[in-house]
């Protein structure tokens, strides 16, 4: 399985472009670079999903540890979740935990 990840800015968001599969082989290296990209508690935070085809319970846990790391001040938003990775939020109650957007505009022009 591979995971491609791609960097941007956006006005005050850093944006993670995500392809491929979010699963136990890739979730470290995931893990990884959301660490390495919240500088501060106040980071702010954009996971693109759109191209992402599956993602497992290891996946999710990457996405929370930058949650978590954001939520004192920062934020982490998740955009572009197909039915497949919402299922898996939805699933395990993050779908309430999370600011999830259609996509990355939606996410960051929308309300913290």
């Amino acid at each position: 399985m591979t995971l491609s990840i791609a960097d941007s800015t956006r006005g005050d968001f850093h944006v993670l472009q995500l392809a491929g599969d979010i699963d136990v082989e890739t979730s470290r290296t995931l893990r990884a670079h959301i660490v390495d990209r919240v500088v501060t508690p106040s980071s702010q935070i954009v996971v693109d999903l759109t191209a992402v085809d599956f993602m497992d319970s290891s996946g999710l846990g990457a996405l929370v540890s930058g949650w978590q790391l954001t939520r004192e001040g920062g934020d982490f938003r998740i955009a572009g979740a197909n039915p497949i990775v919402r299922r898996v939020l939805s699933i395990t109650g993050m779908e309430d935990v999370f600011a999830l957007y259609e996509t990355v505009d939606d996410a960051i022009a929308g309300p913290a």
